[in-house]
């Protein structure tokens, strides 16, 4: 393969964005993964939080949007968008513009002169000139120190459930406060769990967007198509070009105050008065004894249950991208973790680009949704034709 092929790796919204962007720019293109496969995984009973504004996945010319998917089908406007939608809308505009999506996955990348090396698992190897990492979050899904020693037949992440009818009849912890820790919540008690409680370090929090609901066409005003964060810092984190400048203390404020722990309003019947909720409580110890977890809240409290699902969400990690070689990711400059990027969405390791949820320490927590793939494939695009 010519070295100066543009490689992006991954096949969920932000590298079937970056993909298309630089596809279009006339680049010589190749996209590997398996097309939505983290999003796969989910529960096919799942509802998005993102509206439905914020779930197009970005082509150059807006073509193969959300609503454009809706209308080929004869579907109109769902809130909350349901999973299968939003699965399908993902597999829909892949066949459209990069029907040549390799699903092989990369087992290696690693630097060769000014270009990169590829493994793939099939055996095959490839030289690039640009690498585009679009993997997603699952390499980097938190599981907290206190449960870590537990065995997986007692403790597993939220991402690991496509379906909960397995915890039928069984006493269950969910940890975390955030959607997907709620939504669990939710599946486990609409799956017949013999009982679910919801135990977070915080409060339990319900997104209420009253100003959404009640100022009609005005509603722009006060919530940009974006979608993240609430009235005033939503604006503030819509276009990560400018998040990028403010001071790391202005980023991380903006952040905790965009993404804090919350459910989604329509979640909310489904969880109270079905789920037990203990608020601003914290696991201490975790053992297991006789089959059972057995747990020691900050409070004093014990639980016996069969099982804890964490909904504790993610922390960027470049160390665990283990398909980059080690030498390779210990020349890409970090901070706690995350990737320290340019405007292009670059390393400090030339034409290694970061998109998605590791992009978030520079850019911010749009790059945490979907809607964040158009700017991040944009300048993806944009770098690689300059440097062509």
């Amino acid at each position: 393969m010519a070295q100066d092929a543009h490689v992006v790796i991954g096949a969920g919204p932000y590298g079937l964005s970056a993909a298309a962007h630089l596809k279009a720019s006339g680049l010589p293109t190749h996209i590997f993964g398996k097309t939505m496969e983290f999003w796969e995984q989910m529960s096919s009973q799942m509802y998005l939080k993102s509206s439905w504004s914020a779930l197009n996945i970005s082509d150059p010319a807006r073509a193969y949007s959300l609503p454009r998917y809706g209308q080929s089908i004869g579907l109109g406007k769902q809130e909350p968008v349901a999973l299968k939608t939003f699965l399908n809308y993902g597999h829909w505009f892949q066949q459209q513009l990069l029907p040549e999506v390799d699903p092989t996955y990369i087992s290696r990348v690693a630097r060769d002169g000014k270009a990169f090396r590829l493994e793939l698992a099939d055996g095959r190897e490839m030289q690039a000139n640009t690498v585009t990492l679009a993997t997603g979050v699952a390499p980097f899904a938190h599981i907290p120190e206190v449960i870590a020693g537990l065995p997986h037949e007692l403790a597993s992440h939220s991402q690991e459930h496509h379906e909960h009818s397995q915890f039928r009849d069984k006493h269950m912890v969910v940890i975390g406060s955030g959607q997907s820790a709620l939504e669990s919540a939710a599946l486990l008690h609409e799956a017949g769990a013999a009982s679910v409680e919801v135990i977070a370090r915080g409060p339990i929090n319900w997104i209420d967007r009253r100003l959404y609901y009640l100022t009609g066409p005005l509603k722009r005003i006060f919530y940009p198509p974006s979608d993240v964060g609430p009235p005033g810092v939503n604006w503030l984190v819509a276009n990560p070009l400018l998040f990028r400048l403010f001071s790391e203390e202005t980023r991380r404020s903006l952040d905790q105050r965009a993404v804090r722990p919350s459910g989604s309003r329509w979640l909310r019947p489904r969880v109270e008065g079905h789920v037990t909720l203990t608020p601003l409580t914290t696991v201490t110890e975790a053992h297991e004894q006789g089959g059972y977890a057995h747990l020691r809240l900050s409070d004093g409290s014990t639980r016996e249950v069969d099982h804890i699902i964490l909904g504790t969400g993610y922390q960027t990690n470049v160390q665990k991208l283990t398909y980059l070689d080690q030498e390779l990711r210990n020349q890409v400059q970090q901070q706690q973790g995350h990737p320290l990027l340019n405007r292009w969405f670059e390393s400090s390791v030339p034409n290694l680009h970061f998109v998605g949820a590791s992009a978030n320490y520079n850019f911010g927590p749009l790059c945490r949704f979907v809607v964040g793939a158009r700017v991040a494939a944009q300048q993806v695009a944009k770098h690689a034709a300059m440097m062509a």
